[in-house]
């Protein structure tokens, strides 16, 4: 059963370019080297890790708030232009 899960997760993965600076890849591909794992499982574990912390954050949260309140706004506006420009 967990073989199961792991090709699921396999397939799901998709293959992004990401510029790098040299000196931010040297540093990757040494962390890679010392845990004996790939660059990418150590940039997969980073911005995991990044994700989690950034939605966790109080900073993120107001700031989706807004822009979910934002996206609302637009949408009534929307609404309202269509009703008023529909025939009763």
């Amino acid at each position: 059963m967990p073989n199961e899960h792991k090709s699921d997760e396999k397939e799901r993965q998709v293959v992004v370019s990401v510029r790098l600076p040299s000196q931010l890849l040297d540093r990757i591909q040494a962390i890679a080297a010392v845990q004996s794992t790939s660059a990418n499982a150590v940039i997969r574990e980073g911005m995991d890790t990044f994700v989690r912390e950034r939605v966790a954050s109080a900073e993120f949260r107001a700031a989706s708030e807004a822009y979910i309140a934002k996206a609302q706004a637009q949408v009534a506006t929307a609404l309202q232009e269509h009703s008023a420009a529909s025939p009763a």
